[in-house]
């Protein structure tokens, strides 16, 4: 708010964020678990490579991305300076850690020799992206 109080934030605002970080944890190691116990793990150097872009989507595009979200709702009272850098931060470890995903499904194609781009899932994942970073660029 421009020359006006600064707002309050909601009393459960707290609980609503704890509540949040504990599903966006829970949810990167559900992943991590399952890719871990049932995909037989992760190695760059391998038929395991694929399993990398499950984990990096999740934890980049869902996890990091959803706390670049809340930095304004959470550091209310904080600078402005200071929340649009942890803001700005975090969408780009958001960014790189998807790309790394990226990179990983890509590189195992490649390597396999299957065609990329092939599926419905694919050209969504990267319109997503493309997305994502360009409405990065315009803000």
């Amino acid at each position: 708010m421009e020359g006006g109080a600064a707002a309050s934030a909601p009393a459960a605002l707290p609980y609503y964020v704890a509540f949040s970080q504990l599903l966006g944890l829970t949810l990167v190691a559900v992943t991590g678990a399952w890719l871990g116990l049932y995909r037989g793990g992760i190695a760059w150097e391998s038929d395991l490579q694929f399993n990398a872009h499950p984990l990096c989507m999740v934890i980049g595009l869902v996890f990091l991305q959803g706390d670049a979200l809340l930095v304004y709702r959470v550091f209310r009272n904080e600078a402005k300076r200071t929340t649009k850098v942890l803001h700005g931060l975090l969408h780009v470890f958001a960014l790189v850690i998807a790309l790394v995903g990226l990179v990983a499904v890509f590189d195992y194609h490649r390597k396999k020799g299957y065609a990329d781009l092939y599926s419905l899932h694919s050209w969504c994942g990267i319109l997503v992206f493309v997305l994502y970073f360009v409405q990065g660029q315009v803000q």
